[in-house]
């Protein structure tokens, strides 16, 4: 196999994923270009990483968070890590296809209210299953809290392309990861 199954981001001549300067850097570059970012990091591990990145970068230190509890078990490790305290958020029961699918801006904006202190707010859209929450509305009421919103869409790579739905830093989530 190419570069005999070693590790070639890391060799000169290519690029370094952890200070990209060139290859990296500009395709970095163009993903934040067309996803609408500000930046994008290119990670390693699937979605883990950045789970635990973006939940690091917002709170570390303690505190609240508001997860929806169908998340992915990186935002578990997340809070115990940053040892912040769970307020959870049951998404709503879809008896049709008996699977828990989106979470509703209503208890959303229940949970704001009852966590006053809330460092964030970690829905999982679309979920394993593929059900999409209303991020849009539930990005207005984070704001209105002044709480970000974080997105684990490891699962809608897809979106925003295509004629598929609007991905969710189009619709007002402060920090989006996915595969």
């Amino acid at each position: 196999p190419l570069g005999g199954g070693l590790d070639i981001t890391e060799i000169d001549g290519f690029d370094n994923l952890h200070d990209a300067q060139d290859v990296l850097r500009r395709e970095m570059e163009r993903a934040a270009a067309l996803w609408g970012a500000r930046r994008s990091f290119f990670l390693v591990n699937g979605s883990t990483c950045g789970l635990l990145a973006a939940v690091y970068a917002v709170a570390a230190g303690g505190g609240s968070a508001i997860v929806a509890r169908n998340c992915h078990k990186a935002v578990y490790h997340a809070l115990e890590l940053c040892g912040l305290t769970p307020r959870y958020l049951l998404p709503d029961w879809c008896a049709e296809w008996g699977i828990y699918g989106s979470v509703s801006p209503e208890s959303v904006a229940a949970a704001l209210a009852d966590t006053p202190n809330a460092r964030f707010v970690l829905l999982t859209s679309p979920t394993f299953e593929g059900a999409l929450s209303d991020i849009s509305a539930i990005a207005k009421l984070c704001h209105q809290a002044g709480v970000p919103l974080l997105v684990d869409e490891a699962h809608g790579a897809h979106l925003g392309l295509g004629g598929f739905p609007a991905e969710a830093l189009a619709c007002g989530a402060d920090v989006v990861i996915q595969s």
